[in-house]
């Protein structure tokens, strides 16, 4: 998003300097020839390979534990377990506030 703003804050720029039809021309000519080249001189990306079932089971394990040393986890995980206790059908909902 803020590359956008950016972007936009370039073109607003851009727009203010009253540039006349041939001078607009010459800009967006070098800009496309300077995306042109660097085009060409980029690496050609392949296409993402299919991930085995193993592949993909590494890749959950690898991130599980992540809040494990996290003091936030562990307020989580308690309103998640007062959340889920009910009496009965009757449901008790906790709220996620923030502490004062």
């Amino acid at each position: 998003m803020n590359l956008t703003i950016s972007m936009n804050t370039v073109l607003n720029f851009l727009h203010s300097m009253s540039l006349s039809t041939s001078n607009k021309r010459w800009l967006a000519d070098h800009l496309y020839e300077e995306v042109m080249a660097e085009e060409k001189a980029a690496p050609v990306v392949k296409s993402k390979k299919k991930l085995t079932e193993k592949e993909k089971d590494e890749l959950f394990y690898s991130v599980a534990g992540a809040w494990k040393d996290d003091p936030i986890g562990d307020k989580m995980l308690e309103a998640i377990r007062i959340g889920r206790q009910s009496t009965g059908y009757e449901r008790k909902l906790a709220y996620f506030e923030e502490d004062e």
